[in-house]
């Protein structure tokens, strides 16, 4: 199982976090641009909606996302097609900031393509998952010359496999 997680603290409330995380019109701006994800069945991120996760510099490769698990502190997705697994997104109260986790666990059967992952494409996700938190953070919060000084990024940590 391929494990990657990142979390990002945010000076907000956790409606606007959900708000955030949640509706379309807000997920592409702070969105990876090499992301794509297009309703297949429901209304975006609702309790067993279906998206098509494409991620574009791969092409054609995708893999569906189903909302399996849905309130007002995490959505669940389970995932299939050419990645398998799941990802979370969670978010909770700590103090006057609002934690926010991204969390993807999968596997990917075809061999091939394991070893591409395994290699530079576990390398380029990791970095996407920072850069798409600091992007709504920064969203969120505004430009770095708004914010408060104890700010900070998003947090790499490390999960064995």
């Amino acid at each position: 199982m391929i494990v990657q997680e990142e979390w990002v603290s945010i000076r907000t409330t956790p409606e606007v976090v959900e708000r955030h995380l949640t509706q379309p019109a807000l997920m592409v701006r702070w969105r990876s641009p090499l992301i794509q994800l297009d309703p297949v069945e429901g209304e975006l991120m609702t309790l067993g909606s279906t998206h098509c996760l494409r991620i574009l510099p791969l092409g054609m490769a995708s893999s569906t996302y189903k909302v399996i698990e849905r309130d007002d502190q995490h959505v669940l997705m389970s995932i299939t097609g050419v990645w398998e697994g799941q990802e979370l997104w969670r978010w909770f109260v700590d103090g006057t900031r609002v934690v926010v986790q991204n969390r993807v666990e999968y596997e990917v059967a075809n061999q091939g393509l394991r070893f591409v992952v395994l290699g530079l494409g576990r390398f380029i996700a990791g970095l996407d998952m920072r850069v798409q938190l600091f992007r709504l953070r920064e969203m969120i919060e505004g430009p770095p010359g708004f914010r408060y000084a104890e700010t900070r990024g998003p947090q790499k940590i490390s999960v064995e496999d």
